[in-house]
């Protein structure tokens, strides 16, 4: 029988990670479960309302010359429904769904930040919101999801894209958001002892995709300013009549499209590689080679943005280098493919819903990277770039490439979210309806396409002879609308009356098969250890060098509050414990406040911003005035005696969250610095010599950042060798001093910003010229803001923590984000002085 004494610990760390009942544990809740939950069921929603807009299209090109949508209509369904399978559904179902089983797959018993993972959803949510409100205001977004400009510019578009802008950026606020979650949660919470070669394909992937969208997402970002900035205040960054160009546009949307293309894609194919070796019951053939694919395909998908710029007009040398990289990227794919295939060989296949959904995946992907082989080709490229052939193979590329994987993935993974059973008599059904209603809608569109079908164009013409094959294409469409109708009322069925799943019913190799189904809230009560790169096959022996100690610090501890290991980056060494926030409703605040500044702009009721503006403001206060608090009121000396909450360097969880945040502060300025030097390069007419010529106010600048950057780091130091809980006489002080001098010091380094910036007779609507350094000034005092923010709740802990170390360690995460910004105020100076005296 079990004691009394040994149940009361385990129900009270259980109980310190629940929930609290009723709608404030519902928008407090910060739970990686939870968010990954809702992540996935409102981009599924919002995936079945982008259905019924193709829907509404398919209808009017059944025949030609068709009256069944007027072309405003046509243009607006054709834009909505791009952006929601692009923005909306694509990259947020798969970070949520990473949100949900990394965790799970690594060991982990939640993110490593759980407050900014919720702050993220509630983003999204609310672009998502802002972005579908427009329906109310008859203000829907009609340029086309890709948004060229001059389309989309002033001239030709109204308040319409002003929601899409607006709406969007918030959407890839959170992506970037998640994905700095999600790379940080597989580089150092994974389970002790699981190496870099025992990571789960899953987690490899997800970490090279959120290398792939901190790079590449952010020039989106900028993107979408710069094109509000032009809608709003008049710059010219695309104007060509004043030195911009709309090429740009062009330029920055495609560095993010094309990866984001294999940011969809890899999550899928990690998908299927956890899908087929569990099913085949054989362990994935080429494990090595498939992460060097994976890892090649992401950083090659970096460079191969003209791959949609063939027929702008580019040079040819350029022309052929990105011809020879869209079809060099082709061979890291097709490795994986071969690996499924030997997998599928070596085993002994069961031919369930998620198998056939995984090999409906390789045929479809196949074809469709068989004609983007094609479509790699300038020549042919720019024979079909606009018609229906180019609509058939992006889906092909897209469907097949992730929406296939999601469903294989819901199917084999549905009894660990749901616990519950579905019927695989309906998964079946729905499998074939959706594979021949596929095939069906958009292989015929290849021959369309061939035969000179334009696309984007609500008609055509009856002499062209398309109307049967189009006539097929939508039959297909609700063959396949019918089948996700089929799959959407299984999974809702079996969640609500589903029977209830065993723990392993497919007896799966990774790490979350071990875990009940569905986890419990706080994933693993005993923290488990790995071995092998199969644990669910190959578990861990009890005298693993690493079982002991983990389970002396972490069985059913801490009672108090949430707290899970850190391992080394590469061997996965036991090393730290990161303290694990608990619910708050303080990430909703921000998000609310970023929403009303878009409100403000979009009603043009400018002074509901500065509202706005102090909403956001309070929501970060509060939100780290809580961590702090949190801190400061648990015992955090080391687990057991040698697992740190709070160490130096990257052994602790606050280093990666600031250095992340500096290199997303550094892309955001770069990318901003080649849009200006890109337009100075390609503009008729460039300002000679510089307009802002103010060397002095730009070294004052540097040398105060310098200082700012240098006092916090050294203050860091003093309390580096400290053992916890203890306090070192003068320490306190030297904190409150240094952080005191780089405060005045960066407040010293904005002022003189500010001044060049409103004092230097800017007018960001003359030229590009001055649009660029009106935005970099703009952007540099914003970066330095958040610098200053960061050194405040510096001196916030240091006033609330008694010990030494936790305010050294606040000290040295805002060293770090001064460092970024010195590097952010050289690209800026670099570009609106330098680089133009050089050129010019």
């Amino acid at each position: 029988m079990t004691s009394t004494s040994h149940i009361e610990p385990k129900e009270a760390h259980s109980q310190t990670w629940d929930n609290a009942p009723g709608a404030r544990g519902f928008f407090s809740a910060v739970q990686h479960k939870n968010v990954g939950m809702r992540y996935m069921v409102t981009a599924f929603l919002l995936f079945l309302v982008g259905g019924v807009l193709s829907l509404l299209m398919r209808l009017q090109l059944a025949q030609s010359e068709n009256d069944f949508l007027e072309p405003d209509t046509y243009n607006e369904l054709f834009t909505m429904h791009g952006t929601t399978m692009m923005f909306l559904f694509a990259v947020p179902f798969l970070e949520g769904l990473a949100s949900y089983l990394l965790p799970l797959m690594i060991g982990s018993r939640d993110l490593p930040f759980p407050r900014y993972n919720a702050f993220n959803y509630w983003c999204y949510l609310l672009g998502g919101i802002i972005l579908y409100s427009s329906y109310i205001f008859a203000m829907v977004p009609d340029a086309g999801w890709f948004a060229y400009v001059p389309l989309s510019g002033p001239e030709f578009s109204d308040k319409a894209m002003d929601f899409w802008l607006f709406g969007l950026t918030l959407a890839e606020i959170a992506a970037v958001g998640a994905a700095i979650e999600i790379g940080v949660a597989v580089l150092r919470t994974r389970a002790p002892g699981m190496s870099l070669n025992r990571m789960p394909i899953f987690a490899w992937t997800m970490l090279a995709v959120s290398f792939t969208i901190i790079v590449a997402f952010i020039p989106l970002i900028v993107a979408s300013v710069l094109l509000e900035l032009d809608r709003t205040i008049g710059t010219a960054f695309f104007d060509t009549q004043s030195g911009g160009n709309p090429l740009l546009w062009q330029h920055l949307f495609w560095i993010f499209g094309h990866p984001e293309v294999y940011v969809m894609f890899l999550p899928g194919a990690a998908i299927i590689s956890h899908v087929i070796p569990v099913h085949a019951r054989h362990p994935l053939v080429a494990y090595p080679l498939v992460v060097v694919a994976l890892a090649t395909t992401a950083v090659m998908s970096l460079g191969l943005w003209v791959h949609h710029m063939y027929s702008v007009g580019l040079p040819s040398i350029t022309l052929s280098f990105f011809t020879a990289s869209s079809m060099a990227i082709t061979l890291a794919s097709g490795l994986q493919v071969f690996a499924w295939l030997a997998t599928l060989w070596l085993g002994r296949a069961r031919f369930t819903v998620p198998m056939m959904f995984a090999i409906g995946f390789i045929v479809t992907f196949v074809a469709g990277g068989i004609t983007g082989v094609m479509v790699a080709s300038v020549a042919f490229d720019q024979q079909v770039h606009d018609t229906y052939f180019v609509v058939a193979h992006f889906h092909y590329v897209l469907i097949g490439g992730m929406l296939f994987p999601v469903f294989a993935g819901l199917h084999h993974w549905w009894s660990k979210f749901t616990g519950k059973l579905y019927s695989t008599i309906a998964g079946h059904v729905s499998f074939w309806l959706i594979f021949v209603g596929f095939h069906t809608t958009f292989f015929p569109m290849h021959l369309t396409g061939l035969w000179g079908m334009p696309r984007r164009v609500y008609t055509y013409e009856r002499e062209l002879g398309l109307d049967f094959v189009n006539l097929l294409s939508t039959i297909g469409a609700f063959v396949l609308a019918a089948g996700v109708l089929v799959l959407t009322l299984n999974f809702v069925r079996s969640w609500f009356w589903g029977r209830p799943a065993p723990q392993d019913p497919w007896h799966g190799d990774s790490l979350e098969w071990v875990a009940d189904s569905p986890a419990p809230s706080e994933n693993w009560p005993a923290i488990p250890v790995v071995a092998s790169r199969t644990p669910g096959w190959n578990p861990a022996p009890d005298d693993h060098p690493y079982a002991e100690p983990v389970r002396e610090a972490f069985e059913h501890q801490p009672k108090e509050f949430r707290a899970s290991p850190m391992t080394t980056v590469v061997s996965g060494e036991p090393d730290g414990a990161v303290l694990m926030p608990s619910p708050t409703l303080w990430p909703l605040v921000s998000p609310v406040g970023l929403a009303v500044i878009a409100v403000a702009m979009l009603t043009q009721w400018y002074p509901l911003s500065f509202l706005g503006i102090l909403i956001a403001v309070v929501g970060l206060a509060g939100w780290a005035w809580r961590n702090e608090s949190e801190f400061a009121r648990n015992d955090l000396s080391p687990l057991a005696g040698r697992f740190p909450f709070e160490a130096r360097g990257s052994r602790s969880i606050g280093w990666w969250a600031a250095s992340s945040a500096a290199i997303v502060a550094v892309i955001a300025v770069a990318t901003l610095a080649f849009s200006a030097l890109y337009l100075q390069v390609n503009a008729a007419v460039w300002p000679v010599g510089g307009m802002v010529d103010n060397t002095l106010a730009f070294v004052a600048v540097t040398i105060a950042l310098l200082v700012a950057a240098v006092a916090t780091g050294w203050g860091s130091r003093r309390s580096g060798d400290v053992e916890w809980g203890t306090v070192t006489p003068g320490v306190r002080t030297a904190h409150l001093t240094t952080a005191v001098i780089a405060l005045v010091a960066g407040a010293a380094a904005l002022l003189l910003v500010c001044l060049v910036w409103f004092g230097g007779d800017i007018d960001p609507s003359e030229h590009a010229y001055q649009s660029s350094v009106w935005t970099l000034l703009a952007t540099q005092s914003l970066v330095t803001l958040a610098a200053l923010f960061g050194t405040g709740i510096a001196v916030m802990g240091r006033l609330r923590h008694r010990r030494d170390s936790r305010p050294g360690m606040l000290l040295r995460y805002s060293s770090i984000f001064w460092a970024a910004t010195v590097a952010t105020w050289l690209l800026t100076w670099a570009t609106i002085d330098l680089f133009p005296r050089l050129v010019i």
